[in-house]
């Protein structure tokens, strides 16, 4: 069986620019909105439209207090009743998304009561969910699994150093991790040069035999 990548681009809502940049891959890479953005509804529909898969970006809260948010977030200060209100508010203004992943969440992702609120709407829309693992104490994965949700962990951050050499190197660490695992799931960002760098890569995705799917072809 040939080795499987997904790729995520988050922080997608704020420009329809940016947008373009990814449906030029194309390729069925995953597209994670943001809330409440500009452009969040209309990103979310033309990215449907052109048969991609669409997560809401769900901000949760991180260690360091000074990180923006943004609108719709999810903090550890919430009950469990605001915290589910949010996220259904939040799914509102990503039509037609199919899974959640967290933007930030450093510390909210290593709060099961916070991730147990936010699973439950996850499980009650039929959704799925991806951790990307912005703390190596996450309860995330291990929360959804005990809830029966389908979910996934993100293998590699793509672009941290928003450089084309980084971003190449980072790509082929996916590659390497997937033809180790048989399946990896890494993570870009919209904004960055992420999306150009991967339609570059595409032919040594190829070459090495390694299928781009959905996420949602990766998740159990």
């Amino acid at each position: 069986m040939r080795a499987q990548v997904a790729v995520i681009f988050d922080d997608a809502g704020g420009s329809l620019e940016d947008l373009e940049e990814i449906l030029a891959i194309g390729r069925p890479v995953t597209v994670a909105v943001l809330p409440g953005l500009r452009y969040s509804k209309e990103v979310a529909g033309r990215a449907r439209a052109a048969g991609l898969d669409v997560f809401l970006h769900l901000p949760i809260e991180p260690d360091d207090s000074s990180k923006r948010l943004g609108p719709g977030g999810i903090t550890s200060a919430m009950n469990d009743e605001e915290i589910a209100a949010a996220v259904r508010a939040d799914l509102a203004t990503v039509p037609g998304a199919i899974g959640v992943n967290n933007h930030m969440g450093s510390s909210g992702t290593t709060d099961e009561r916070v991730m147990r609120a936010v699973l439950q709407v996850v499980k009650e829309h039929g959704l799925i969910f991806v951790d990307s693992v912005t703390s190596d104490r996450s309860v995330a994965v291990s929360v959804a699994e005990e809830m029966g949700i389908p979910t996934g962990r993100r293998h590699v951050f793509l672009d941290n150093a928003d450089e084309p050499a980084a971003i190449r190197a980072q790509l082929r660490r996916l590659i390497a991790v997937a033809r180790r695992r048989g399946v990896a799931i890494g993570i870009g960002h919209a904004q960055r040069l992420t999306p150009a760098v991967l339609k570059e890569m595409l032919t040594e995705f190829d070459r090495q035999d390694i299928q781009l799917v959905p996420v949602s072809a990766l998740v159990k």
